[in-house]
């Protein structure tokens, strides 16, 4: 069985379930779990991350990772799903939008602020999918969630005169959401036409395999690609285990940090979790403070070999 994780780039109009059943399929089927850390959506390209194995567990981790996209933004009118797949809401006409006007709404649209997510959109509204919800003809009751966006950079005019802009972002931003509010802040309606998702953390669009769902990779392409689980570990605070603590965390008993050997500080919060790498297992846990002292308390342990 494989174990750890794989990066794809997905092309345009691939669902990511599509992605991790083709991939399932060629490692083995029903004997090789596979699962993605964050879906992105049919009309996106670049990075879905997979996880094989016992690193399926690290899920969570990995959507903790900060992403970098690059989206193109249509104004003149907003879509039913925020994005070009949706059906318009007024009349389609391309609207031109003055570039001093869109770069001093950007920085409002940047760090932590409220943000509504499309009514096509995964987010539960009372246990069930919005999408469901809103391809039913049901209104979902959507309410604004904080979102983290680090950074817009505008990257100017593509050659259909839509805007292209550079975001980086944490957890539950949506982009559609982005492009939808910016046209307002306009006055002017607009929608999302293009989005390539260029990493997730470290990992990222351009060192990824190339995937196509209908035309899929064979075992041996799948395979070569798989990392071990110890590559997550550069994105968080972590540490290096001796045999000693590495048993310790292993049978889920604590391991004071003062025994172990600083590893890097990531780019993830202390607080989302630290990680441990010995020689056969990554322990994923959480920092806590006892006896006056910072101790690292496992919530999971992942082997590090790619062949279990």
């Amino acid at each position: 069985m494989y174990n750890g994780i794989l990066v794809l780039d997905k092309i345009y109009g691939a669902p990511s379930r599509g992605c991790v059943t083709a991939v399932s399929k060629a490692l083995g089927g029903r004997k090789q779990k596979i699962g993605h850390a964050g879906t992105l959506d049919t009309s996106a390209s670049g990075t879905l991350v997979l996880l094989a194995g016992s690193a399926t567990r690290l899920s969570e981790a990995v959507m903790n990772l900060p992403k970098s996209y690059l989206a193109r933004v249509t104004f003149g009118w907003e879509t039913s799903t925020d994005d070009a797949t949706g059906e318009p809401l007024s009349e389609p006409a391309p609207a031109a939008y003055d570039e001093p006007a869109l770069l001093g709404a950007l920085p409002a649209f940047q760090g932590v602020r409220l943000q509504t997510p499309p009514r096509v959109s995964a987010v539960k509204v009372d246990g069930a999918r919005a999408h469901k919800l809103a391809r039913s003809g049901r209104e979902p009751d959507i309410r604004p969630r904080p979102v983290n966006v680090t950074s817009i950079r505008y990257l100017g005019r593509d050659e259909t005169g839509a805007a292209r802009l550079l975001v980086r972002c944490h957890r539950g931003t949506y982009v559609r959401s982005l492009a939808r509010d910016l046209g307002r802040a306009l006055g002017a309606g607009a929608h999302l036409s293009g989005l390539r998702r260029l990493n997730v953390g470290c990992y990222r669009a351009e060192e990824a395999l190339p995937y196509n769902p209908q035309a899929p990779a064979s075992e041996a392409e799948l395979a070569a690609r798989i990392q071990s689980v110890e590559s997550l570990a550069s994105q968080y605070y972590s540490y290096d285990a001796n045999a000693f603590c590495e048993k310790r965390l292993s049978n889920g008993l604590g391991v004071y940090v003062s025994f172990m050997r600083f590893r890097n500080p990531g780019v993830v919060p202390v607080d989302e979790g630290v990680m441990v790498v010995g020689k056969e297992h990554l322990c994923l846990g959480a920092l806590r403070v006892e006896n006056g002292r910072a101790v690292i308390c496992p919530q999971a342990n992942i082997p590090t070999a790619v062949r279990l």
